[in-house]
């Protein structure tokens, strides 16, 4: 199974994608989850249909859902609180899930829950998410580093069960004053949060599609929103642009080149209507779109692991003068502008020596030696 996120800066323009792409997809023999991801829900009004967040049938190869990212989270901590027996951990047992608070990211999250129950089931080929928005993405992504950095600074834990000894040196509360059973539960939720980013990852397949206009191409808000999409290992393989090509720029074109680095997505321009109608006008405008060609390939653009030693970053519009680079608890901090993202490399704790590099055009090559 594979997934497909359409984001953009428009709800409407980006969930009249979404649907279009999930109605075409279907008709071509794909089984499709469309899911859109709070708070607004738009392609239920698009199709003039009523949903919930139970999967709707609308047809052969189609079902569509309305996440509500606070319920799903909400079961998930249900399933989670049973575990939590002694210690201070079992105080959170009293914690229900109508207290759970809303926080940044959680749209992407609930998705993702909603994603992986997809999978699980067998039924589906692709499941298409209208949403979240660029911003939202970005925080889901930072969740797992936001985590670690509290159970380092807290417990001096970081890794899974491994423990740094310059973490547990530098701990408010040492580790090695707590049992196991008193900060598991945190160890597990912060496993489970970047077992989630992992999924977004670009080696997984998983693709994003940025909607925009062919006004928002000139503005720097675009090229920025991919290059922290690809410092955090995700891969845009299309940017859509509602409009007609000639109204985009031949500058515009080159910038948008795949030629021009493997980085940047492919520029898709067509029309996208956002107007409500059936799901056969939602199929035609979708055919109409993508050339009545795949709605997604998994094998284009296909990025391999580079390896447990190595890591490779493809980051549209990269500039190398811009880069941060350090090493601090012993994890690899990588700074891009506003974004900042914290990377595990095993070897380092154990003497390595971090190797950086820009590779041309655009990939960023962390490894240790």
């Amino acid at each position: 199974m594979n997934l497909l996120i359409f984001s953009g800066f428009s709800q409407i323009l980006q969930s009249a994608a979404a649907v279009a792409s999930a109605c075409h997809a279907a008709r071509r023999g794909k089984r499709v989850l469309l899911a859109s991801v709070g708070p607004a829900h738009l392609i239920g009004t698009l199709i003039g249909q009523s949903l919930s967040s139970r999967p709707l049938e609308l047809e052969h190869n189609l079902a569509a859902i309305e996440i509500s990212p606070l319920d799903e989270i909400g079961t998930r901590w249900d399933q989670i609180r049973p575990t939590l027996r002694s210690g201070i951990a079992a105080r959170l047992t009293d914690i229900g899930a109508d207290e759970l608070p809303s926080f940044p990211g959680m749209d992407a999250i609930g998705g993702l829950l909603i994603a992986e129950k997809a999978r699980q089931t067998g039924r589906f080929d692709l499941v298409v998410l209208d949403g979240p928005p660029p911003d939202g993405l970005i925080r889901a992504l930072t969740l797992p580093d936001i985590l670690r950095w509290f159970t380092r600074l807290i417990f001096g834990l970081d890794r899974g069960p491994g423990r740094s000894r310059s973490s547990q040196d530098a701990a408010i509360i040492p580790a090695a004053l707590l049992t196991p059973s008193m900060v598991a539960p945190l160890q597990d939720l912060r496993v489970e949060l970047e077992e989630q980013r992992a999924r977004l990852d670009a080696t997984t397949g998983t693709r994003v599609r940025l909607v925009a206009t062919h006004d928002e191409l000139t503005m720097p808000g675009v090229t920025a929103v991919l290059s922290a999409f690809g410092l955090y290992g995700m891969a845009v393989d299309e940017l859509l642009v509602a409009g007609e090509l000639t109204e985009i720029s031949e500058a515009a074109r080159q910038l948008f080149s795949p030629e021009v680095s493997v980085a940047r997505p492919h520029l898709r321009v067509g029309p996208i209507p956002t107007s409500g109608a059936d799901r056969d006008a939602w199929a035609l405008r979708g055919a109409a779109l993508y050339h009545d060609g795949e709605v997604f390939d998994p094998a284009r653009s296909v990025r391999p692991p580079a390896g447990e030693r190595e890591l490779r970053l493809y980051i549209p519009f990269l500039d190398a003068k811009t880069l941060d680079i350090a090493l601090a608890s012993e994890e690899v901090i990588v700074r891009l502008g506003q974004h900042r993202r914290h990377v595990l490399l095993p070897g380092i704790v154990t003497g390595g020596r971090l190797r950086a590099k820009v590779d041309p055009p655009e990939v960023l090559r962390l490894w240790v030696e």
